[in-house]
């Protein structure tokens, strides 16, 4: 026959005999096999029949911890220090440790300054709350001067974005440049390499800014152009321009034809030379000739020098057409123009 149990006495719930004592156990034992969940939901229901009981209390808040519940863990123990539970500074310890991992480096300092103004610290805590406490102003000292450092990277992403899109004076936009060598360039990447690919901003510029991410080791693919043409290059792979064979071979041309016979031309056409290269880069000339280059640079610095050359001569010396001389001295000249900075 089925019971029944009426009135009061079916109402009055009795726990089972030591029963916070077997969810402790039970508890503590899930905890200390890394079982968090389990141990949190025993431990949990000890503190609903025994609420202030130290093992019980920092049992929660490691299990809190473990499981990324870091602000509730937080408040478990603060509310520990201050009703006093547990050893206080062993459960000081827990949340400072909690307070490192949120990165609440602040509060960290102030506790711990608080509390050793109290001079009231175990010998035994001591070290390590002196270590947390420099721990926690190295960190606060890193973090005002990332702080800082983005607040001066805003500020030169905005000098850039207008000196190199907004102004058209050349010097600003190679002074810019110039002063970007100290930084991380990588950061500015997205407003460096439109500027490369666009035809109406100033070749010897676009040069400054290659080797600049040359110089950063950037592979990144990039898209040049210079005057009408386009090219797409990787920064670091890319070569100083007057180490070429082919620049070599015009400058020996130039050499054996003009250092002993004339060292002041000679040393004025190397200069234009090696400023052909500057504005043309990374565009090369290695599919021309190197004999002709040479003789059109020799006539180029001759006539800056007020010297006269016969073509002919010319033609002789360095066996060359009068048109591959024209062709040759026509682009010097065009690339020339970009030389001269405003």
């Amino acid at each position: 026959m089925e019971k029944k149990f009426n009135g009061k006495k079916q109402d009055k719930v009795v726990p089972f005999p030591h029963l916070k004592e077997r969810l402790m156990e039970k508890g503590l034992d899930a905890l200390t096999n890394k079982q968090f969940k389990e141990a949190l939901t025993l431990l949990i229901q000890a503190q609903e029949l025994e609420e202030g009981n130290h093992e019980i209390e920092l049992g929660i808040v490691i299990c809190l911890f473990e499981l990324g519940e870091l602000e509730q863990a937080k408040e478990n123990c603060l509310v520990m220090m201050k009703e006093d539970v547990g050893d206080y500074f062993h459960v000081l310890q827990i949340y400072l440790t909690i307070l490192i991992q949120l990165g609440q480096y602040n509060e960290v300092k102030t506790t711990i300054e608080a509390v050793l103004d109290e001079d009231s610290v175990p010998p035994e805590y001591l070290d390590n709350l002196s270590q947390l406490l420099e721990l926690s102003k190295r960190m606060l000292y890193s973090d005002e001067v990332e702080r800082e450092a983005e607040n001066t990277n805003q500020d030169v992403m905005e000098h850039l974005q207008h000196v190199l899109y907004n102004e058209e004076f050349i010097g600003n936009q190679i002074a810019a440049i110039q002063s970007m060598k100290e930084l991380n360039v990588r950061k500015y990447l997205d407003m460096l390499v439109p500027f490369l690919a666009n035809p109406k901003k100033h070749p010897v510029v676009k040069t400054m800014i290659l080797q600049l991410l040359a110089m950063n080791q950037v592979d990144r693919e990039t898209e040049v152009e210079k005057l009408g043409e386009t090219l797409k290059v990787i920064p670091s792979k890319l070569i100083d321009p007057s180490m070429s064979p082919f620049a070599i071979q015009v400058l020996s041309i130039l050499e054996e034809q003009l250092q002993n016979e004339n060292p002041t031309l000679y040393e004025t056409a190397k200069e234009i030379w090696l400023q052909h290269l500057f504005v043309i880069f990374p565009f090369t000339l290695d599919d021309e000739n190197p004999a002709t280059y040479a003789a059109a640079l020799h006539l180029y610095s001759a006539e800056l020098h007020g010297m006269e050359i016969e073509n002919r001569t010319l033609e002789q010396i360095y066996g060359i057409s009068l048109f591959e001389l024209k062709h040759a001295l026509d682009m010097l000249e065009k690339v020339e123009r970009f030389s001269y900075i405003e």
